[in-house]
């Protein structure tokens, strides 16, 4: 009897140490494909004041990460996350103008399935330059903001739907 509970005690234990070296394992994981490449246009488009053209940005996905990525791969991406948000512009210069929506890339991470999309986002140094971001944006409103008067009404209108469109 005393060997059967040594047996046992034994598999549970070693039961909970498989199961702790697999946590470590999927949470040291690196992120798949389809999220790296997110994470690439969500970088990019924090460095181009929350907007990019999507000429321009798989133009610049795919000169930099030849072999993985193909422009149509990066289209797809900016058409199915939740993010990614048409802008308005006339111009047509490169593409279609796409805008990243910073409180849906907020919503992106928290609501993933990957439970560590915040943890690689801090890694990518993504977080800090979210807030810089919103922080210019509002930095901005306030500037128009200030001009504000009846005749100038449509300019201030101008200025922040820039900034908000």
């Amino acid at each position: 009897m005393r060997l059967n509970e040594k047996n046992i005690w034994r598999r549970i234990m070693m039961q909970k140490t498989k199961k702790n070296e697999a946590a470590k394992v999927t949470a040291s994981r690196p992120l798949d494909m389809t999220e790296t490449l997110v994470f690439i246009i969500v970088d990019y488009m924090l460095d181009h004041n929350g907007y990019g053209y999507s000429t321009q940005i798989s133009e610049y996905v795919v000169s930099n990460y030849p072999r993985r990525y193909t422009s149509r791969e990066v289209v797809g991406i900016l058409r199915n996350r939740p993010m990614f948000c048409h802008a308005q512009s006339n111009e047509r210069r490169a593409g279609k103008k796409w805008r990243l929506d910073l409180l849906g890339w907020d919503r992106y991470l928290k609501n993933s399935r990957n439970k560590d999309l915040p943890t690689k986002a801090e890694s990518w140094k993504l977080p800090d330059k979210v807030v810089k971001l919103k922080m210019a944006h509002i930095e901005k409103t306030i500037e128009a903001l200030e001009g504000l008067n009846p005749e100038n009404l449509d300019g201030v209108y101008e200025a922040i739907s820039s900034v908000w469109s």
